[in-house]
């Protein structure tokens, strides 16, 4: 593990990266984690092509849903700010009623436990946004 100890991270100095490493997975940049820093938080920024989108991932405890391929448990809080583009988020309860709702650049979405979750890019062009998520996943 990594000292505990204020760091400057350049984004120029990180590689992109596929996560999750599956068929078609989103692009990210890790800037704050677990491994790098030791920290708690992981802090990066996702690219998401048109049209793509990132896999189901879970906050509910135990859950065994087989469209679920991430799970964090119901301790992990993740918060995304969008830079560019339009995203579709969709959220799903633990008895499965999915609800969605569109955002773009400067609004931001709060995944909170109990819940499954995806991200769409629904736009015509790359989109990013800004991801920080308590503890980090890694």
């Amino acid at each position: 593990m990594t000292e505990h100890r204020p760091a400057l991270i350049r984004d120029t100095e990180l590689p992109w990266e596929p996560y999750p490493a599956f068929e078609g997975s989103f692009r990210i940049k890790r800037h704050i984690s677990r491994t790098g820093q030791g920290s708690e938080l992981g802090l990066g920024v996702c690219t998401l092509e048109p049209g793509q989108s990132t896999v189901w991932w879970s906050f509910i405890e135990g859950d065994t849903d087989e469209a679920v391929r991430m799970r964090f448990g119901d301790r992990a809080y993740e918060a995304y700010y969008v830079l560019d583009g339009r995203f579709t988020f969709h959220w799903r309860d633990a008895a499965g009623a999915e609800e969605t709702t569109e955002a773009g650049p400067g609004d931001a979405f709060y995944f909170a436990p109990g819940f499954r979750y995806r991200v769409e890019n629904t736009g015509g062009t790359r989109a990013q946004f800004l991801w920080c998520m308590a503890p980090s996943a890694e």
